[in-house]
């Protein structure tokens, strides 16, 4: 780190399985949050990290609460989308 904002060092990811020759550190000029965007949307050349579970996988998180409101509301809780069997196991916010 050389600048005293936190938003301007470069975030350095270790990765566990490179090619042979290459170094396991990466370095990349962008903040924590630009990283994390980037490679959930697929934004490098390649996964930076040696883990692709997350890579280009945008919807990865949704918050307990937000999963919470998706299921009363008859929704798939981690897509969003209509649930063709929500009325077969109905949930309230009393549940």
């Amino acid at each position: 780190m050389t600048d005293s904002d936190p938003d301007n060092w470069p975030v350095v990811a270790w990765r566990r399985q490179v090619s042979y020759g290459e170094s396991r550190w990466a370095i990349f000029d962008c903040g924590m949050v630009r990283f994390l965007t980037r490679m959930m949307l697929a934004e490098f050349d390649g996964c930076p990290l040696g883990d692709a579970s997350l890579w280009g996988r945008p919807g990865a998180f949704v918050s307990w609460r937000e999963q919470r409101r998706r299921l009363v509301a008859g929704l798939d809780p981690l897509t969003g989308e209509p649930d063709p069997y929500a009325e077969m196991f109905p949930i309230s916010d009393d549940d």
